[in-house]
């Protein structure tokens, strides 16, 4: 059974998007800033009351599958290629849950040592998804 946990948007200035989403809807900043070394960019949670309802996310460099998804975005609408990124689920077993999606043909990406997975965006009509164990 999976859980809706938060949305992850990609943008181009972390600070910015801060505080747009600050003034705009009224998100505090919940926790410090941080890195994610596995995907290399830099992260700010968001949300209401202390909970994340949202992840900003900045590639710390060109070569990182946030910034080639971005880059293959851009147009005129969107200069900086900005926008969702993944949907993260809180799953109650995530082994058995990506067992089901690969028994169905799906791709699961597991990185050593974590506990987390991420559902290739073409076993769910592409959308990036990450599985999270109950905390």
């Amino acid at each position: 059974m999976l859980r809706f946990k938060h949305y992850t948007v990609a943008v181009h200035d972390l600070d910015e998007a801060v505080t747009n989403h600050q003034s705009r809807f009224g998100m505090q900043a919940i926790g410090e800033r941080g890195h994610n070394g596995i995907g290399n960019f830099e992260f700010q949670a968001m949300g209401y009351d202390g909970q994340t309802t949202l992840l900003l996310i900045k590639p710390s460099a060109d070569d990182t599958p946030i910034a080639r998804l971005m880059t293959e975005r851009v147009n005129a609408f969107n200069p900086h290629g900005e926008g969702i990124y993944l949907l993260g689920y809180e799953c109650d077993d995530v082994d058995a849950f990506c067992k089901q999606v690969e028994a169905g043909g799906g791709r699961v990406t597991r990185a050593p040592g974590s506990t987390n997975a991420w559902v290739h965006p073409t076993s769910s009509n592409f959308v990036l998804m990450e599985l999270f164990p109950p905390r």
